[in-house]
Formats: C-alpha cells, sequence, structure tokens
C-alpha cells in the first residue's frame, strides 16, 4: 500500500534552544581570555609572594651581615682594649689605665646597644661592661683594673660565640634562600609550562571541534542540494555554528516541504489530466455511438409498439423491452462518464459526497483489477453536503479504492465496503477492504512520503491523500490486522472555515 511521511512541523527547528542562552564565537574568545589572563594573574600573585618572600630573606641576610661587622668590630675592640690594658697594667697607675680605656669601653657599650634587637643578651654585657668600668673608677686599684680586664675577656668570648652563632644563622639563611629561589624558579616554570599545556590543550580541542563541525556542515548542504532529506543535522552548538547548522536544516525542512507540495500538485495535475482526457474519449464515444444507440432505441420502441398488436412475430418471442433496458444503460455509463470527468472547481464548495461516491466506485469498477471484487455501499442519505474541492475528494477516494484492490490481490473473499456518516462537525468516509492487512510497523509508517510495500510503488499515494484530506480541514486515519483487513476512515467537515 502507498504511503508516505507526514508533513513537517514549520516550526520545527525554531526556538529548540531558547532555553539556554546561546555564546558567540566572539563571546566564548572573551571567556578563553579571560580565563587565561586569570590564570595568569593567580600565577603572577603566588610567584610574587614567594619573590616577596624572598626579599624578606635578602633583607635579614643584608642585616645580618652588618651584624657580623659590627661583631668582628667589637670583638677587634675589646682585644685591643684588653691588650692596652695589660701594656699598661705594670708602668701606670690604675686610674690612668681606667682613663684610658675608658673610652674604648664606652664605644663596646654603644656597640652592644645597637645589637640589642638582635641578641637580647647584649643588654646584660652592656651592664656588666659598664658596671665593671664604673667600680674600676670609683676604686682606683689594681684589684679594678683586673676585674676590668677580666670583664672585657669574657666579653670577648661571648662576641665570638654571637660571631658563631651570626654565621651559623647567616648558612642557614643563605641555604634557606637558595632552596626559596629554586622553589619559586621551579613553581614559575611549571606554572607557565601547565599554563600553555592547557591553553594549547583547548585551543587545539576547540579548532579541531569547530573544523569537524563546519566539514560535517559543508558536507550536509551539500548533500542538501543533491536531495537528501534524511535526519536533520544534530545541533551541538550554541554559536554561530550552531546557527548555521540551524539555518541548513532549516533549508533541507523547507526543500523538504517544497518538494511535497510540488509533488502533491504534479499528482493533483496528472489526476486532472487523466481525467480530462478520460472525458474527452467519453465525450468522443458518446457522440459516435448515441445515433446508432438512439436508432436501435427507435426501433425497439417500434417493435414494442407493433407487439402489442400482432404478437408473436413471424413465430419469433421478441423482447424490445430488453433492448430498450441496455440501451438505456449505455446512455447511462456514458452520461456517468461525462458528468464525473468534467473539469471541476479548484475550490472548496459544498460537495454531495454520497453523489461523488457512487459516480467514484462506479467509474473505477469498470478497472480490470474491481472484476472479481464485491463492492458494498452503505451510504448514509442523511448525511449533510461537505466543505471541500470535490476533484479532490474524488482523487483520494480513487486512490483508496485502488489501493484496497490491489491488497486484495491475494485475498480469496475480495470485498470492499464503502461507508458514509454523520460524526459530529463532520462526515465520515470510510473504505474497508478483506485484505491480508499490515503489521504494526508498516502501519504506524502508512502516511511517512517514500515508505511503500509495492514493489512498484512510488510511495506517494497515502501521503497525498493525508495532505488534501488535511488542506480541506479534515483528518485521515488508518486500521489494519493482519489476516483481516484494513480500514481508511477520512472525516470532512461539514462547515466553511467563514462560519
Amino acid at each position: 500500500m502507498n504511503s508516505a511521511a507526514r508533513p513537517l512541523d514549520p516550526s520545527a527547528g525554531r526556538g529548540r534552544r531558547a532555553w539556554l542562552r546561546p555564546l558567540s564565537l566572539r563571546a566564548k574568545a572573551v571567556i578563553a581570555f579571560g580565563a587565561v589572563a586569570l590564570y595568569f594573574a593567580t600565577t603572577f600573585v603566588i610567584i610574587s609572594s614567594e619573590r616577596a618572600r624572598l626579599t624578606r630573606i635578602v633583607e635579614e641576610l643584608e642585616g645580618l651581615a652588618q651584624v657580623e661587622g659590627t661583631l668582628a668590630r667589637l670583638n677587634l675592640f675589646a682585644s685591643h682594649t684588653v691588650l692596652k690594658i695589660n701594656e699598661s697594667y705594670f708602668v701606670s697607675e690604675p686610674r690612668e689605665i681606667v682613663n684610658s680605656v675608658a673610652l674604648d669601653v664606652e664605644s663596646i657599650s654603644a656597640g652592644l646597644g645597637a645589637l640589642a634587637g638582635w641578641y637580647p643578651r647584649a643588654g646584660d654585657m652592656v651592664a656588666r661592661l659598664e658596671g665593671a668600668l664604673e667600680a674600676a673608677r670609683s676604686s682606683p686599684a689594681r684589684s679594678g683594673v683586673l676585674e676590668l680586664r677580666r670583664a672585657m675577656h669574657d666579653l670577648a668570648a661571648d662576641l665570638d660565640q654571637l660571631s658563631r652563632e651570626a654565621r651559623a644563622r647567616h648558612e642557614s639563611m643563605w641555604t634557606g634562600y637558595r632552596v626559596t629561589y629554586d622553589s619559586v624558579t621551579l613553581l614559575a616554570a611549571t606554572l607557565s609550562v601547565l599554563g600553555l599545556a592547557i591553553f594549547g590543550v583547548l585551543v587545539m580541542v576547540f579548532f579541531r571541534r569547530l573544523a569537524w563541525d563546519l566539514r560535517l556542515l559543508a558536507l550536509r548542504a551539500v548533500e542538501v542540494v543533491r536531495g537528501y532529506r534524511g535526519a536533520p543535522l544534530p545541533v551541538t552548538r550554541r554559536d554561530e555554528v550552531g546557527a548555521l547548522m540551524d539555518a541548513v536544516n532549516d533549508m533541507q525542512r523547507i526543500l523538504r516541504e517544497r518538494e511535497q507540495q510540488i509533488e502533491v500538485a504534479r499528482q493533483q495535475r496528472f489526476h486532472q489530466e487523466k481525467m480530462v482526457a478520460i472525458g474527452s474519449l467519453a465525450a468522443a464515444v458518446a457522440h459516435e455511438i448515441n445515433n446508432p444507440i438512439a436508432a436501435i432505441e427507435g426501433v425497439a420502441q417500434r417493435i414494442s409498439d407493433v407487439r402489442q398488436t400482432q404478437c408473436p412475430t413471424h413465430g419469433v418471442l421478441c423482447h424490445p423491452e430488453l433492448i430498450l433496458e441496455h440501451t438505456r444503460r449505455i446512455v447511462g455509463i456514458t452520461s456517468q462518464l461525462q458528468q464525473l470527468t468534467r473539469p471541476q472547481s479548484t475550490e472548496a464548495e459544498w460537495t454531495d459526497l454520497n453523489s461523488l461516491a457512487s459516480a467514484t466506485c462506479t467509474f473505477v469498477s469498470y478497472d480490470p483489477r474491481f472484476r472479481a471484487v464485491k463492492m458494498e455501499l452503505a451510504l448514509d442519505a442523511a448525511v449533510p453536503a461537505v466543505w471541500a474541492v470535490g476533484d479532490h475528494v474524488t482523487q483520494v477516494l480513487m486512490n483508496l479504492l485502488i489501493n484496497a484492490a490491489d491488497a486484495l490481490q491475494a485475498s480469496a473473499a475480495r470485498r470492499i465496503d464503502v461507508r458514509t456518516a454523520l460524526d459530529g462537525d463532520f462526515v465520515r468516509l470510510s473504505v474497508t477492504d478483506t485484505g491480508a492487512g499490515m503489521a504494526a510497523g508498516v502501519a504506524a509508517r502508512a502516511f511517512e512520503e517514500g515508505f511503500t510495500t509495492k514493489a512498484d510503488g512510488s510511495g506517494i499515494g497515502l501521503f497525498m491523500c493525508k495532505t488534501l484530506v488535511e488542506r480541506a480541514g479534515g483528518r485521515i486515519a488508518l486500521e489494519s490486522q493482519p489476516g483481516i483487513g484494513t480500514t481508511i476512515t477520512i472525516w470532512l467537515p461539514t462547515r466553511s472555515p467563514e462560519s
């Protein structure tokens, strides 16, 4: 049975991504640039904090170097002071010795005071040294000088200890500086390489996908131009490329709808031309046979009149009424052919569906495929006129009847029932055959464009029927059971669109 695809929804492909605001390629570029800038800004902050740490270590190293220099000078002053005391101990008076080293001791005390920020015990050393100096001044005896010398010896020993601690601390800080410098250098290199790697991978993936989508889009555009009308291109992007994919899908949809309209129009023209050709032939045949039929009818009527006064004639029984009946039948057939095949309006108008169905069934019954088919008509005389294009209804009904006859070719019981009935605001017209029926999967695709189960079918018949019925404001449905038969029902409106 011929079948075809239902026409696509004109709104298909529009607004299916309205829930998500699309990002243009420019917006994606700005976002990518912002992400890269943020990454390198974060890297800069991390490296700057580490550099600040290095700066603090350098400052501490510089301060510690100054402390070491101060300790060296103080140690030198202390040694010089001890040496001066030793040289003048036996040749000078204690008071003179104390006065000669007082300035050195005060200098050493001032230097120790400057080291109090680094070494808290430097204050105790200053207090002890100044106490020894005051004691030597207050009691100018050699015992005071000895006590001062002892204090200077202790100070020199403490300064040596502080110098060793300063050197150890300097080495520790220098080691920390090198470690920190190496870690900062490694961190900067790692973050830079990692950032470049991530950015490079993202750029490569982005442009690879972009190139793939553009290539797929180009191929699909060429396929559409060459006649591809399959599934639309899946849209997975939310940018200009995705919009272009939508445009190609819309182009494919519009071309398909246009081709469907052209095919339906072509089928309508073919039907009209065929009916016109049949009508012309019927008119020519009727013209040629009307005169012989009229002569035969006249002779039969004369025989009938004569028989009333003289019968049988020449010893043979005659039946002129049979001749009259068949001549009237011939005239009726030619009249029906001329009536059905005459040019009809292409605009919707009030149409007697029963009369149209009866004439169409009579017309197709002359087809050789209907010779062994029993056609039953159950036309409800109470149904009102329908608002439709008469020629379209004829074309649809002829297609349904021919499909039914084709379905009966391998069936033992060949029967087609045509029924009409009122159904609300519609008149229901159904065509039922006792053929092999269709499986559920086949019945579901019956109205798809291009789908057919016939070896020589075009797959446009039922699709055209559906299109014409829906244009008239009606609908069409199919019910089929394997081994039982198929029923196709159409509903045509009993009201005009203006009412």
